[in-house]
């Protein structure tokens, strides 16, 4: 499933030939059988010692929306695996910092997101898929 409510342009240039495609990317759901019907969200991570390292974790469209109405998704640097609406992505599919602002005012996406009560603290499946990417959530 494409998550059509977010959506961002990305141009690719051919290593090649210099030719310019441009792509409307949106979150697209997984379809292995653990992470299906979520989004995978990466983070780039690094330790004292260690060299940058990037862990990816999936979340549901609930949390989705909660990671955005929290701030977190901009707060930790976080970007979302992404998918072209039309066509096919000539290499693997890419990863995008999403802004607020890609999300389509008014849609079901952007309604999730404002119905989040932010001050209540995340549930324990989102602190637990967030720890795997060394970000601890409150509560």
């Amino acid at each position: 499933m494409l998550l059509t409510d977010i959506a961002v342009e990305h141009t690719l240039v051919s290593k090649k030939n210099g030719v310019r495609q441009t792509y409307l990317l949106h979150p697209f759901t997984n379809t292995q059988r653990d992470t299906l019907g979520k989004f995978e969200i990466i983070r780039d991570i690094s330790e004292p010692g260690f060299k940058e390292v990037k862990r990816s974790t999936f979340v549901t469209f609930q949390q989705l929306a909660e990671l955005y109405a929290k701030g977190v998704l901009e707060e930790f640097w976080f970007s979302v695996r992404m998918c072209p609406g039309q066509g096919t992505y000539p290499t693997a599919n890419p990863v995008k910092k999403l802004l607020p602002t890609s999300i389509r005012p008014g849609s079901p996406f952007d309604q999730a997101v404002q119905k989040v009560d932010a001050s209540k603290p995340a549930n324990r499946d989102l602190r637990t898929a967030l720890l795997r990417m060394n970000v601890k959530l409150q509560g």
